[in-house]
């Protein structure tokens, strides 16, 4: 099986991984010389589709599969365009995909099928959250607790040349969980939680079982089996959703392979998301733990960080066995003065994990004469 990945940021990075341990071969096609997900597969090529549509074609052609790992909507509508009469699997829903992109546009859906989520402005009062209806992570996220911080938050948005939606803000435990469908069936996952750093960048993911109560878990993977059905969803849905004590709020919804969450889940629970959409078929998760975490190392600190600082890595590779960890995918060289590396830790139980990882960051701290670290959530120090 060779799998064409177009991107080769954060998602293109994801998918390699994914593929590598599905046994697939990779081609990675991105029109920058220094994509980090290039290091990671097993062939590359810099183009753009958009330019140079008769060479990418020729490229996917000789492929299994092509799955988009980007966000760029003309290119994607390129690549939908182009492959049309593709002999292999599209691995995207482009029609799904522009619902979700949309804040406003995927609100409207769940507001129609009567998906919990938060309170729109006015009726929210403050505090408030203030984001771009159209952006990726949490690009242009602002928290509102006045008037003063909203019109803030709004001009910073509009500036930037978005339409901002505003929100209640909801706090609790923010979970993830993946659906799966072929335009008839659909199937739902595990929960992950997804744990933020300063910036509100997912800096950790944990999968593990018992992060939400039964009845929540089950009505959140209810709901996402509704939107699935509703958009027909032939390829992936990401599903966001805080647990607060007056129940789910869901966040948003996103038809498209995401970053972190399928590889906590496959170090948990063995089924790897990108081998399910190749192969059509559901797989039964095992009951198992995992922790996926980014760093940066620099000045001799140790700081977690969320993804988009992980994304400053350099030509990453996948390492077994370092310092202890079952995975790091890392640019790692002894005695650099700056590196990163993102740490995956699976086990039977959360406690096994905890203790696995703990042992591998004293390591770290120990072998790389470490003198400070930095771990801060939105609120400060985790």
């Amino acid at each position: 099986m060779r799998i064409c990945l177009v991107g080769g940021a954060l998602q293109g990075m994801e998918a390699a991984y994914l593929a590598r341990r599905a046994g697939y071969e990779t081609l990675v096609i991105d029109r920058r010389e220094d994509a980090p997900a290039f290091s990671l597969a097993d062939g590359c090529a810099v183009l753009d589709p958009i330019e140079s549509p008769r060479e990418a074609l020729a490229l996917m052609g000789d492929c299994d599969a092509v799955l988009p790992t980007c966000e760029n909507l003309a290119l994607l509508e390129c690549l939908s365009r182009l492959l049309s009469d593709y002999g292999g699997r599209f691995l995207f829903d482009i029609d799904a995909y522009r619902i979700s992109r949309s804040k406003a546009e995927s609100n409207a859906v769940m507001s129609r099928l009567g998906v919990p989520m938060p309170a729109p402005w006015p009726e929210c009062g403050f505090p408030a959250v203030v984001k771009p209806s159209v952006s990726s992570g949490s690009e242009g996220v602002a928290l509102a607790r006045d008037a003063e911080g909203l019109a803030r938050g709004i001009a910073g948005v509009e500036s930037s040349g978005g339409t901002p939606v505003v929100q209640e803000y909801v706090d609790g435990t923010c979970v993830s969980m993946e659906f799966i469908g072929d335009g008839k069936e659909y199937a739902g996952y595990v929960t992950t939680e997804i744990i933020a750093a300063k910036d509100y960048d997912c800096k950790r993911v944990e999968c593990r079982p018992g992060i939400l109560p039964p009845g929540s878990d089950t009505e959140l993977r209810g709901i996402g089996l509704a939107i699935s059905a509703h958009l027909g969803l032939d390829g992936i849905l990401d599903l966001e959703a805080v647990h607060t004590p007056k129940g789910l709020r869901v966040l948003e919804m996103d038809a498209r392979l995401p970053s972190q969450t399928p590889a906590a889940v496959l170090a948990a629970t063995g089924i790897n998301l990108l081998r399910e959409m190749v192969a059509g078929s559901w797989g039964k998760p095992r009951a198992g733990a995992s922790v996926y975490e980014h760093y940066v190392v620099r000045d001799g600190a140790m700081e977690s960080c969320g993804e988009g600082e992980f994304a400053n890595v350099r030509a990453p590779r996948l390492e077994r066995g370092l310092f202890g960890a079952d995975e790091m995918i890392t640019d790692y060289v002894g005695g650099a003065g700056e590196w990163r590396f993102t740490m995956i830790n699976g086990g039977a139980t959360m406690e096994a994990v905890e203790a696995k990882r703990k042992a591998c960051l004293r390591r770290i701290v120990d072998e790389e004469s470490i003198t400070r670290i930095i771990d801060e959530g939105p609120g400060g120090p985790a």
